[in-house]
Formats: C-alpha cells, sequence, structure tokens
C-alpha cells in the first residue's frame, strides 16, 4: 500500500490521470444512441472509479485533486438535452458511483469535521445563494443553482478535515491543468486547420472549430491558463539548471494569443506581468541567465512568425467595434440590467436566474461584482468581501514563495472577473476551494528559503 500511495503521489498519476482526461475529451464526435460520445463516457467512468476506490482505501483524500479537476475540463459537449431518464441515466450512474466514494470514506476512516480557516466566507456565501429562495416565486432550476453554494461549503468542509497538503503536489496538478488546457486549445485550432484546407497558412491557424470546449468556451479556458500559469515558476525556482520549462512556457501564451479573447488576453496579460516582476524581485543569478537565454531565443522565433502575429492584429482591430458596447460585446446593456435588478431587491438580491428573462441565452452577468449585486444583493456582496478578507489575511501573513504564486494567478483572474463569469464559475469555485484546503492543510508552508532577499529551493 505504501508503494501505491507513493505512485499516487508522484506526478507520473498526475500526468497520466490528465493524459486520459485529454484523450477522453479529444473524442467529439457522435456515438448514437449515447448522450456523449462512448469514449468519452468511457473515460469520464475510469476517472470516477478511480476516485471512489483513492477515497475508500487511503484516509489522505490529496489523490483525489487531480480526479476531482479532471472531472471539471473533461465534457466535451455543450447543450446536452437531458429531458428524459435515459438521457440522465449515464449521469445518475456517475453520481452514484461519485458518492460511493465519500460515504464509504467516512465509514471507515471517521474523519471530524471542523471549522476551518476559510470557513465563515464559505457559509455566508452559501446563505446569499439560498436567501432569494425566501421570497421569489419556486423555481426548480433556482433552486438547483442555489444549492450550488451549499456545495461549497460541504465540498471545503470535507476537503479541509480529510486533507494532507502538500504545496509541491498542489503546484504539480496545476502545472498539469494549465497543460491540458493549453493542449485542449491547441487541439481546437488544429481541428479548424484540418477544416479549412482553402485557406492560407497563417488564416488556418486562426480557423478554430465550429464547436465549443462543451465544457465551457475560450473565454472561460483564458482564466483557468492564467490561474494556473504561476505554476511554471514555481518548477523554474525549484530546478533552475533547466530550460525546458522556460520553453513551456511558450505554449499557453500561443493558446492565450489563438483564443483572440480580450479579456482573456487582459487576464493573462497581469498574470505574466505578475510572474515577470516576482521574477525580478525574488530570483536568483541562475534563474536570470535561463531567461536570458529563452527570451533571446523567443524573440527569433516570433519574428520569423510575425506575419501571424500581424494577422492577429489585424482580428484584434476587427474585434473592438465601432462604440463602446460593441467593444464591450454587448456587456454594458447587460451590466445596466443588472443594476436595475439590484435596485428591485437591494438586500438579498434577484436570485440565480434573475437574468433569464432579460437574457435566456445567458446564466450570467460578466462582471464579478454585478453578479453579486443582481443575485445576491448587498449580503452577497458582504459574503464576497468577507471570503477576500479571509484569503488575505491568510496569505499575506508570512508571505512564501508558494503564497505569492498564489495571489499573482488569483488577482490575474478577479481582473478578469470584471469582464467575464470567473468568481462563481464552478470550475473556479471548486479549484480555488481546493487550492485553499491544500495550503492551510500542509504540513510544510513553503519548500523555499530567503538568501539575500532572493528565493532558493531548500535541497532535501
Amino acid at each position: 500500500m505504501k508503494k501505491l500511495e507513493s505512485f499516487l503521489s508522484s506526478g507520473i498519476f498526475i500526468f497520466l490521470i490528465f493524459l486520459i482526461t485529454f484523450l477522453s475529451w479529444s473524442f467529439y464526435q457522435d456515438t448514437p444512441p449515447y448522450i456523449l460520445n462512448i469514449f468519452s463516457m468511457i473515460g469520464i467512468l475510469v476517472l470516477v472509479i478511480l476516485s471512489s476506490l483513492i477515497l475508500s482505501f487511503f484516509r489522505n483524500t490529496l489523490y483525489t485533486v487531480p480526479l476531482i479537476l479532471s472531472f471539471l475540463f473533461i465534457v466535451n459537449k455543450s447543450g446536452i438535452p437531458l429531458d428524459s431518464f435515459s438521457q440522465l441515466a449515464f449521469f445518475f450512474l456517475i453520481f452514484g458511483l461519485f458518492l460511493i466514494g465519500p460515504i464509504v470514506h467516512f465509514i471507515r476512516f471517521k474523519p471530524t469535521m471542523k471549522r476551518k480557516k476559510f470557513f465563515w466566507g464559505y457559509l455566508f456565501i452559501a446563505l446569499s445563494f439560498l436567501m432569494p429562495l425566501i421570497y421569489l416565486p419556486f423555481s426548480f432550476h433556482l433552486l438547483l443553482v442555489s444549492l450550488a453554494g451549499v456545495f461549497y461549503l460541504g465540498m471545503y468542509l470535507f476537503y479541509s478535515n480529510t486533507l494532507k497538503g502538500n504545496l509541491d503536489y498542489l503546484f504539480k496538478v496545476l502545472l498539469f491543468v494549465n497543460l491540458l488546457l493549453t493542449a485542449q486549445v491547441l487541439f481546437f485550432y488544429y481541428q479548424g486547420y484540418l477544416l479549412h484546407p482553402e485557406l492560407d497558412f497563417f488564416h488556418r491557424i486562426y480557423a478554430g472549430w465550429d464547436r465549443t470546449f462543451g465544457w465551457g468556451n475560450v473565454n472561460s479556458i483564458c482564466f483557468y491558463i492564467s490561474l494556473s500559469f504561476p505554476s511554471y515558476l514555481y518548477f523554474i525556482f525549484k530546478k533552475p539548471k533547466t530550460y525546458g520549462l522556460w520553453f513551456l512556457t511558450v505554449l499557453p501564451l500561443s493558446a492565450i494569443l489563438l483564443t483572440q479573447s480580450r479579456g482573456g488576453m487582459l487576464g493573462f496579460l497581469i498574470a505574466v506581468i505578475g510572474v515577470v516582476v516576482f521574477f525580478i524581485l525574488k530570483g536568483n543569478k541562475k534563474h536570470f541567465i535561463h531567461g536570458l537565454v529563452f527570451l533571446g531565443i523567443s524573440a527569433v522565433v516570433f519574428y520569423i512568425g510575425r506575419h501571424a502575429l500581424y494577422l492577429w492584429w489585424d482580428f484584434f482591430l476587427q474585434s473592438l467595434g465601432d462604440d463602446l458596447n460593441d467593444f464591450s460585446s454587448g456587456r454594458l446593456a447587460i451590466y445596466k440590467q443588472g443594476w436595475f435588478i439590484f435596485k428591485q431587491y437591494p438586500v438579498f438580491g434577484g436570485g440565480w436566474i434573475a437574468i433569464k428573462p432579460y437574457y435566456p441565452e445567458l446564466f450570467m452577468f460578466h462582471d464579478t461584482f454585478v453578479q453579486v449585486l443582481a443575485t445576491t444583493g448587498l449580503f452577497g456582496l458582504f459574503a464576497l468581501g468577507i471570503q477576500y478578507v479571509q484569503i488575505g489575511k491568510f496569505m499575506f501573513r508570512n508571505v512564501t514563495l508558494e503564497k505569492s504564486l498564489f495571489l499573482i494567478g488569483f488577482a490575474a483572474t478577479q481582473i478578469h472577473g470584471l469582464v467575464e463569469n470567473v468568481q462563481f464559475a464552478i470550475p473556479y469555485s471548486i479549484i480555488i476551494l481546493l487550492m485553499l484546503s491544500i495550503f492551510e492543510t500542509s504540513e510544510k508552508s513553503t519548500s523555499f528559503e530567503i538568501i539575500n532577499h532572493r528565493y532558493h529551493f531548500i535541497e532535501t
């Protein structure tokens, strides 16, 4: 069992989980009568069985983190019709198998549920989700969505009390998340490249694919790449003699540029600036030498491919529109509607489907604070403020390299959240609560020491 646990804690295990996820996601052709591609269904089934087995046999739930994150990015079909039991059968099966793990874990290991550092933030957020149910007309859809806050609270309590955190493991997972999402973007555009042989090479690069990523769109994928991007710097500081990690960073950069998402590029730019500034302030001599070599080679590569960059710039200028509302892709009108709803329900908001009567095709208001005020009112803003304060107090107390990298990714995505649905997106909420759980339960607060104001890895 110790050998198996050693394997579960290794980078090889994490790599295999995300490889299964990518391969499962990449099968997109319909295979009737199944609602999802049969190979995708097999991949999902494999992951959920592994999750249940790990929870059943291991006290430390840390090893399920790669699996949980894989579930977030494995569905490859959007707009799935769920109108009959036959269509829901697979999802009922998956949910039932998934529940086996936590149930057996509680029975076998009997973990004690204690109130942890971020409890109050998640409690008040859960309450803010539920309060509109008191006075709004009953809707099963509203009830289902409003229970998400309770789910986050329960998930945080479970993992913060059953995890034995390991920050090195966390950053390995984040690195592979970044590579997984980058691979999905590149696969997306590779499919478009294959489908448009009539175009010249540079236009084929940007052709894309006439479908979404399934679990989200190009805007969604950008803020997860930004959140996980600082993980590269963790391993650059840990292994300063390697060039490979430096050149891997070109992949997410290329992926973000290909998406042509202005909000995504804004968030990623914040992440890059944060990483560069931190590198300059806290890197040592070996880091600087490798960084300069990387910049030199990258500059040559981008110069050779400058025609693709010229074309990208033309596309970017075309996306700006003719007026401010057009420039914001209609967001200003959405924000005004959100403000109108807030004025109707200022204390507890208009509920989580308040936008539907006005924009049936949308679910959120494309801005964190408009979203909070419109759906959960001033009470929701208070709840979000508590969570921000708790995260800030924890991360700015005894600042380490690991906490600094978390803050860079978190700040980048929060800025992106001013123009996109970030803060309360389900994958984002789950990633953040898992990261916080690992940080607060980690036996080792850092793997680095400061010598002359610069970080050096502690050899063990």
